[in-house]
């Protein structure tokens, strides 16, 4: 089962997220500063442990304990474009004068396109892992099973 590094902070978290997605102000050519603040991809983090954690079998997992870096990375990122699609699609507009048209806020179908293709391979993984996990756990559950008979009446000892 994949784990993260132990003790992955919050703040070592949202480097990588804004990492992955090449926020920074230098490399945003179209906005001023970073599209996303660490507010809120802390928020949106919070938001992709609980999905995670409320996605059945229930879990408790936190930020230094996940399974999955590749999930939580994920995950986080559904939501933050899911909340900037939301503000994109709001602020929408067309303006025409003199033959002359401009459309702001146009990327919001990119975003929904973006959050489709992540969706699309994040909850088959999302449901494998819980699936393993779930299993994994079932066996140290200390029921016995007619196999442990078996394995007693060859002779062979309990390791």
């Amino acid at each position: 089962m994949a784990t993260t590094q132990a003790g992955l902070s919050l703040e070592q978290f949202k480097s990588e997220v804004r990492g992955y997605l090449r926020d920074f102000p230098e490399l945003n050519r179209l906005i001023s500063g970073e599209e996303s603040s660490d507010r809120m991809v802390e928020y949106c983090t919070w938001l992709a442990i609980d999905e995670w954690n409320t996605t059945p079998p229930m879990t408790s997992h936190k930020i230094a304990d996940f399974p999955s870096r590749l999930i939580l990375l994920q995950l986080t990122i559904c939501h933050l474009l899911t909340s900037v699609g939301i503000l994109k699609s709001r602020n929408k507009f067309v303006y025409n004068d003199g033959g002359f048209s401009v459309q702001s806020e146009e990327q919001d179908m990119v975003y929904q396109r973006w959050i489709q293709l992540l969706r699309s391979q994040l909850n088959p993984r999302i449901n494998r892992l819980k699936i393993a996990m779930n299993i994994g756990d079932g066996y140290g559950a200390g029921m016995g099973s007619e196999y442990g008979w078996i394995h007693g009446w060859y002779g062979v000892e309990d390791a």
